[in-house]
């Protein structure tokens, strides 16, 4: 059968093309797995900014309460205590109006 050059050059030519059309396919495929990936990223970090914003929300209603009930927030002496104790930072990156400094 792949003694005739026709045979063998067709022959020759259909496997290119499948080859050429499995390598676009497994291209295509890596390349939406990746934006994908990227959307799911981009999803989270809103989540993410919401969750801080929510939870900044909580801590100026506690520190409301707390210079309700004692003249003073002590948002400063919470913020101090679990920087040195928990050994966690705080980079300010999406506090509401920038970086700031925690006074």
């Amino acid at each position: 059968m792949f003694s005739n050059p026709e045979v063998l050059a067709a022959s020759i030519s259909g496997g290119a093309t499948i080859i050429a059309a499995l390598l676009a396919a497994i291209a295509a495929a890596i390349i939406g797995k990746k934006i994908a990936g990227r959307e799911q990223l981009k999803s989270d970090l809103e989540t993410a900014k919401k969750d801080i914003e929510f939870l900044l929300a909580v801590e100026r209603r506690h520190c409301q309460l707390h210079r309700e009930r004692d003249g003073r927030s002590n948002r400063n002496l919470a913020r101090k205590y679990v920087r040195e104790n928990e050994r966690l930072k705080w980079s300010k990156l999406f506090y509401p109006s920038g970086r700031q400094s925690e006074t």
